[in-house]
């Protein structure tokens, strides 16, 4: 708290060295006794001009307030009261915004008055009888309620009770001043501190009682910024108690009325937090996906409309013209859509991706050389998280107009390898491993077992190759790694129980200079009626054909795992 009540003082102490004096910019015309209620910014003149110090005159003061019905001491002291309203309350007086024609009709109304101020309309000038611009009757009798809206009556009271010593000046500021500027902000952090402790013991303690969750995360995403609304309010409502000049009150009020501002868009934005998340609570439950990803959608539609109105928000309580800038804005429409025409491009990418649903968050994607599960799916780009844990974003263009791998919408994953076995395999050995496979794969229900191929498939450089090629029908990745590793402990322990090895790439050199005369002899010497007897014998009337292949048997019955079995 101190640090927050240093902080205070010291942009206070800053304040009152930046501000200028805006009196330097206000044309002051030097009016003449004759003619000191002529127009409206006449007797506005007359009315600040002779209350300043070094050249007070009551007489011209009192001339505004004729239409009292009170002697000139009370008309003096109600002129008094007015000035310290507008003054405490940071209303600046233009002159060359009041109009100098003695006839000025208001559009409005269509009578002879000038509002001064639209925030106070109470306060406003009439043409007289006589032809004098003076402050109604109606405002003549506002000013009393005026002044005890304005200035609290213990603050009022305090004040004019106070030392001859607290009224001197240091830099333009009484002493007084500075030490109700400590005490303001003082009672402003105490205030807020009992605000969160009541936030903190009774309210949230109520919401945990409850049975839903949602008000609990609502209270937690409004405690800090509805504290700092309250705090910005209360000295909203008491900084004219302080009684600065009207240059001090002015930017100060300016200033919190921003900062209630400010705290009122991050009020909203944490709420939008908080509907984002009670949303993903309901499209949790609901069956389709696309609402899913519509959550982070609306959530950052929602935090961006709320910041783009605070600001307009703002300009606009602050004397700016909105629509003019946003016309001004619109001529260089086409320069800013050139600029951002990468941005308009991912925009309606992500459209497409809504609406085509080639994937949703969570998914196993592969896009170029990117590829990992969906994150979060943006206006402008989508978020990838790779499987070295980086995270990726790819520009919703670039989706729209690439082909998307959607490996999280497989059913089935594949499996495809050779086995290669040693050239020593006999064929009965060759079809008991195919048959071991095939069965392994029946047995393991996490396999697809309609459809699975495993066969005897080529004679290789080094090796007798069988290929495999079957189906895991499994959730996620690591399920099918886990199964592969299951898959592949079976099919060793098979090749050790039919008697088969796996080859590797392996070089035989036969040097037939060790057989000196006797060179080696390559296979087995067979004459040519032996020769073509064995060519028959394979033939369709041979007694060796079996051109359905190898068969092994177990008690008379074919051994076969086939897939349509």
């Amino acid at each position: 708290m101190i640090a927050q009540l240093r902080f205070g003082l010291l942009l206070f102490a800053a304040l009152l060295f930046i501000i200028p004096d805006l009196s330097a910019y206000q044309n002051q015309p030097q009016p003449r006794d004759e003619d000191l209620l002529a127009n409206p910014r006449r007797a506005v003149h007359t009315f600040l001009h002779w209350q300043q110090s070094g050249h007070k005159n009551p007489e011209f003061v009192i001339k505004t307030m004729k239409l009292a019905d009170a002697g000139e001491a009370q008309k003096l002291e109600l002129a008094s009261e007015l000035l310290k309203v507008l003054d405490a309350r940071g209303l600046l007086i233009d002159y060359n915004q009041i109009p100098s024609n003695p006839n000025y009709t208001d559009s409005l109304s269509g009578l002879q008055q000038y509002i001064l101020f639209h925030s106070l309309p109470e306060v406003y000038l009439i043409k007289s009888d006589q032809n004098q611009w003076v402050f109604s009757e109606a405002t003549i009798n506002r000013i009393p309620e005026l002044y005890e809206d304005t200035f609290s009556g213990y603050v009022t009271l305090i004040t004019d009770n106070l030392p001859e010593w607290a009224h001197n000046e240091w830099l333009g500021i009484e002493i007084w001043q500075y030490i109700a500027v400590f005490i303001w902000l003082l009672s402003g952090l105490i205030l807020m501190k009992v605000f969160g402790f009541i936030l903190d013991n009774y309210v949230k303690r109520l919401a945990r009682k409850t049975k839903i969750t949602w008000d609990d995360d609502l209270i937690n995403s409004v405690e800090k910024p509805a504290a700092f609304i309250f705090l910005m309010i209360f000295f909203l409502l008491t900084y004219s108690n302080l009684q600065f000049s009207v240059n001090i009150s002015y930017y100060l009020s300016a200033i919190l009325e921003i900062a209630v501002s400010v705290g009122v868009v991050w009020l909203l934005y944490n709420l939008a937090d908080v509907f984002s998340q009670y949303l993903s609570v309901l499209t949790s439950k609901t069956e389709t996906q696309l609402d899913d990803q519509l959550v982070p959608l609306i959530r950052k539609t929602l935090r961006f409309f709320v910041v783009i109105m605070g600001v307009i928000a703002v300009l606009q309580n602050n004397g700016y013209n909105v629509a003019s800038l946003i016309a001004g804005l619109g001529i260089g429409g086409l320069a800013v859509a050139l600029a951002a025409r990468e941005t308009l491009a991912n925009f309606f990418g992500s459209v497409t991706i809504l609406l085509d649903r080639p994937f949703k968050m969570g998914d196993w994607i592969k896009v170029g050389n990117v590829e990992g599960t969906v994150e979060e799916v943006g206006f402008r780009s989508t978020r990838v998280r790779t499987f070295y844990n980086s995270l990726v974003s790819v520009p919703n263009s670039n989706l729209a107009n690439t082909d998307i791998d959607n490996l999280g919408l497989r059913k089935y994953r594949r499996l495809k390898t050779v086995l290669n076995l040693t050239y020593s395999t006999t064929p009965e050995q060759m079809e008991a491993f195919v048959e071991g496979i095939k069965a392994i794969v029946k047995a393991n229900t996490h396999f697809r077992q309609d459809m699975y191929e495993v066969h005897f498939n080529s004679f290789g450089a080094h090796s007798l190759d069988v290929l495999v090629y079957v189906f895991f029908d499994v959730p996620d990745w690591s399920t099918e790694l886990q199964q592969r590793h299951n898959f592949f402990l079976e099919v060793l322990k098979l090749a050790k129980e039919v008697g088969v090895e796996f080859a590797f790439p392996t070089q035989t050199l036969h040097m037939d200079s060790f057989y000196n005369e006797d060179p080696r002899k390559v296979g087995e010497d067979r004459s040519e009626d032996e020769l073509t007897s064995a060519v028959y014998s394979f033939g369709p009337e041979g007694e060796k054909k079996s051109a359905e292949g190898t068969r092994i048997f177990k008690d008379g019955k074919e051994v076969d795992f086939g897939a349509n079995n």
